[in-house]
């Protein structure tokens, strides 16, 4: 009989503890801090789902870019066999898509892009550095894929200098419906006349250099001689705006090297090339061979000309 008193009695307190202790609150581990700051844009993920460009995360924008309430990132897509960046900043159409100089990256034109982002959408990548010869058609191709694969709204208008000014003028020849106009800056000049006419002026070492850069001796290996062939060959130019900004003579350090002595011919060159186009301007600032640096106000006068174009 004392053991079963015992039983019960243990049995009850058991119970009781039991009772409390489901009725007490429950404690958690309070949750992790969020991070501090969202990763930059080299920690972004490759993305290879094709997403669109509103989808991007907005890693690290810069100030400036939210006067006109920009998302910024730099998204990597494989394109043709080659992984491409493009980091897009900006609101609005058409949308401006920057085409650098030989060796220029997203980080050398950053400056001008924040300037242009802040009147419309305004992207800039890096191309492919390969090692081997590439031409114009290979960069025109690379970049007609990635626009499509980032899901880059169109039309476009192409900003282009150096290299890139003449890669510009073959994209908009080939896809002439994605594009609404061209700034072409200190474009390289066709292969011929331009051998042809400063074979006149340089001395046989000068020439020498001249047609080893154009065969692909440059900064990124590009075959400008083939290239000259594609532009050639090409469809002409539209209807679109076409604005040919170039440097004058004070882009030449040296005053009796091989730059001043072909100004003159670059300079008539490129008024040509500016006429071919049916809707051609042509204009000059002084500066070095990198307007953009130098005066990125004429640049974004020059795109503002071309915003403005009926």
């Amino acid at each position: 009989m004392k053991n079963e008193k015992l039983w019960y009695l243990v049995n009850s307190l058991l119970m009781i503890s039991l009772t409390i202790a489901a009725c007490s609150p429950s404690v958690s581990t309070p949750p992790a801090p969020l991070p501090s700051a969202l990763p930059a844009p080299s920690a972004i993920s490759t993305q290879t789902s094709e997403p669109t460009l509103a989808a991007m995360p907005t890693s690290e924008a810069p100030a400036e870019a939210t006067l006109a309430t920009a998302t910024a990132a730099v998204q990597s897509f494989d394109v043709n066999g080659h992984s491409l960046y493009i980091q897009c900043l900006g609101n609005g159409s058409p949308t401006i898509v920057l085409e650098t100089g030989e060796g220029g990256t997203i980080s050398d034109v950053a400056g001008l892009q924040k300037l242009l982002a802040t009147r419309t959408t305004t992207c800039a990548y890096d191309r492919a550095i390969t090692g081997s010869l590439r031409t114009a058609k290979d960069v025109i191709d690379d970049l007609h894929a990635l626009l499509a694969a980032a899901h880059v709204p169109g039309p476009y208008l192409l900003v282009g200098h150096s290299a890139g000014g003449m890669f510009v003028q073959l994209y908009a020849r080939t896809f002439p419906d994605q594009v609404a106009g061209v700034v072409a800056m200190n474009p390289v000049p066709p292969a011929h006349p331009w051998l042809d006419e400063v074979s006149k002026v340089f001395t046989a070492q000068e020439y020498t250099d001249e047609q080893s850069y154009y065969q692909g001796q440059n900064g990124e290996s590009f075959d400008y001689l083939t290239s000259n062939e594609q532009l050639t060959a090409a469809p002409k130019p539209p209807a679109v705006p076409f604005e040919m900004l170039i440097s004058t003579d004070a882009q030449c350090e040296d005053s009796t090297g091989p730059c001043m002595k072909s100004y003159p011919i670059y300079e008539r060159i490129m008024h040509e090339v500016a006429a071919a186009w049916p809707h051609g301007n042509f204009s000059q600032v002084a500066a070095s061979h990198e307007i953009y640096l130098d005066h990125p106000d004429a640049v974004v006068a020059t795109v503002e000309r071309v915003l403005a174009s009926p």
